[in-house]
């Protein structure tokens, strides 16, 4: 290997080194949604998820607990309507119980909402 074809490879190689590093470094911080003294018990919002993919977070007293607002039927997204605390599809009406693990109610959609990790860490809400 000439002296060019070295270093060629040497800088790769530490590229790939630092890519790594910053890679896991990312993956393992925890992505901030909201302040947990702005986010009383009883609330809901919604926030876009590490993904990129829309989201709904809800607090209880029990604590704190997220799902993807992407519909498992047809990948429309729901929405929340509070009068009924149910997730709603507005493609085809389906509908999902948020406060029993996303399960569906009625419609079309095949299996619950996607569970999204998310937790009380000192005084953010977090997605894990």
């Amino acid at each position: 290997m000439n002296r060019r074809g070295f270093l060629r490879s040497t800088a790769l190689a530490a590229g790939a080194l630092i890519l790594g590093r910053t890679q896991s470094a990312v993956a393992a911080s925890p992505k901030r949604i909201v302040k947990a003294s702005k986010f009383p018990v009883g609330s809901h919002r919604k926030f876009v998820a590490a993904n990129g993919a829309p989201a709904f977070l809800f607090r209880t007293k029990s604590g704190v607990f997220a799902y993807s607002a992407i519909c498992t039927h047809q990948g429309c997204t729901v929405d929340y309507l509070a009068a009924g605390k149910k997730l709603v599809c507005p493609c085809h009406r389906g509908s999902f119980d948020p406060f029993k693990s996303g399960k569906v109610v009625s419609g079309e959609p095949p299996r619950p909402l996607d569970k999204i990790a998310v937790s009380i860490q000192k005084d953010w809400i977090v997605q894990s």
